[in-house]
């Protein structure tokens, strides 16, 4: 295998703190949700991870769209994530990730890009044994 990337993250005051990187040029102050008993004033992990999932998925579905000369024209992500708490007190989360992607494609072109994304996204893979992942796609107008 051969390595392409490393990064460091800093973080400091758990939910109620801060991230950073290791260079300090980009800070974050996060808080706890609401719904969790925060005050919801900032953004919380949750929100970082369902970004960062989405953003690596949508590039894995276009890197395949790429690849394939498909006419894929246009594509995001819509990722909501869910957490909940098991029988055993432990915290477990699932992922819905929406594709709405534009373009000349047919639905079973759509579907297949999700799928196949999901076999190179490192997100995915990271997470195929111990999260859900619901996947949809939606033709947009081309």
């Amino acid at each position: 295998m051969d390595l392409v990337y490393t990064t460091t993250m800093l973080t400091q005051g758990g939910r109620n703190g801060q991230v950073q990187t290791e260079d300090g040029t980009w800070k974050l102050k996060l808080a706890v949700p609401k719904e969790m008993g925060g005050d919801g004033s900032g953004p919380n992990p949750e929100q970082l991870f369902a970004a960062a999932f989405g953003a690596c998925f949508e590039h894995s579905v276009r890197h395949i769209a790429r690849a394939d000369k498909l006419p894929l024209r246009g594509c995001y992500i819509e990722a909501v994530l869910s957490m909940y708490v098991n029988f055993e007190g432990a915290y477990r989360m699932a992922l819905s990730l929406t594709a709405f992607m534009a373009g000349p494609l047919d639905q079973a072109t759509a579907d297949s890009l999700m799928q196949r994304a999901q076999g190179i996204c490192p997100y995915a893979d990271a997470t195929r044994t111990n999260m859900t992942l619901n996947l949809k796609a939606v033709l947009d107008a081309p």
